[in-house]
């Protein structure tokens, strides 16, 4: 029996241990015994990615390997990483994960066992950024608002980073990062961080497709949602003061190991030649 669950897991390793059950006619416990005892294998989650086409893993490889250069020259000290992020105001619900334990179902128990959710749950854009010794502010961008080129200087720029990133560094040298968005890359914004940031990493430089190589996109964000979408919130004010105070607890070690990964996050684009890179 391990033989045969063995082959089947060679000619397709994304069959599920019930479904193996069911064909080799097997109860699940044995399958279980099988897979994790004799096989010693173990179930890993899928995880959603982006699509790379060739050239855009040849362009990642390209300017990782550039990044990786010039940050060990020390070209880009104290860097702030920057990002955006939409949170709904709904509940997330995991129905593989999420439990109600109860002595048994009932209509009188219903309302424990259900979250709702509509079809066009109300959402809020977030701004924030973070640097190896501290977070910025949130920047809440309301729902119907255009981020376009001067939207995103005014509100985000000069209102938010430029004091923050003041009074974090003082007079020390820092750098500057943000994708490579429209409102981002506009040339009078690229201008405006030539004559008001110390450095800045340009839309040329970094690398696009790559949440994978921003703290943002690998830790911050994901840290952040688990607290703030464990429930649901009344208002679109409940969940703002829900998301300050949850950023708030976010201990600094785990931020400061999440930026200190960067240049091992570049090495490992660079060894995948520019193709995915194991999560972390």
């Amino acid at each position: 029996m391990v033989r045969k669950v063995k082959k089947r897991l060679e000619r397709n390793p994304r069959r599920s241990g019930n479904q193996m059950a069911k064909e080799l006619n097997i109860s699940q416990s044995s399958i279980r015994r099988i897979l994790q005892n004799e096989l010693q294998v173990k179930a890993y989650k899928k995880q959603k990615a982006h699509d790379l086409t060739p050239n855009q893993k040849k362009v990642r490889f390209e300017r990782a390997k550039e990044l990786l250069r010039l940050a060990a020259s020390g070209e880009f000290p104290n860097i702030v990483f920057s990002d955006e992020k939409n949170f709904p105001i709904e509940q997330f619900v995991n129905t593989q994960n999420d439990r109600v334990y109860l002595t048994e179902r009932t209509y009188e128990n219903l309302k424990h066992r259900l979250v709702t959710r509509s079809n066009y749950p109300s959402q809020i854009m977030v701004w924030a950024a973070v640097t190896a010794t501290g977070r910025s502010p949130l920047v809440f961008i309301e729902p119907g608002v255009k981020v376009n080129a001067t939207y995103y200087r005014e509100s985000v720029l000069e209102a938010a980073l430029k004091p923050w990133a003041r009074k974090q560094f003082g007079h020390a040298d820092w750098t500057f990062q943000q994708d490579s968005a429209p409102a981002h890359k506009a040339r009078v914004n690229q201008e405006w961080l030539k004559t008001n940031v110390p450095r800045f990493i340009s839309s040329t430089q970094w690398i696009s497709n790559s949440p994978d190589a921003n703290p943002m996109d690998y830790s911050i964000w994901s840290i952040l949602e688990s607290k703030v979408r464990a429930k649901k919130h009344a208002s679109m004010d409940a969940l703002k003061q829900s998301l300050k105070r949850e950023w708030a607890k976010i201990p600094l070690e785990h931020i400061r190991a999440a930026c200190e990964s960067f240049p091992g996050r570049l090495k490992a684009i660079i060894h995948a030649k520019g193709g995915h890179i194991e999560p972390k």
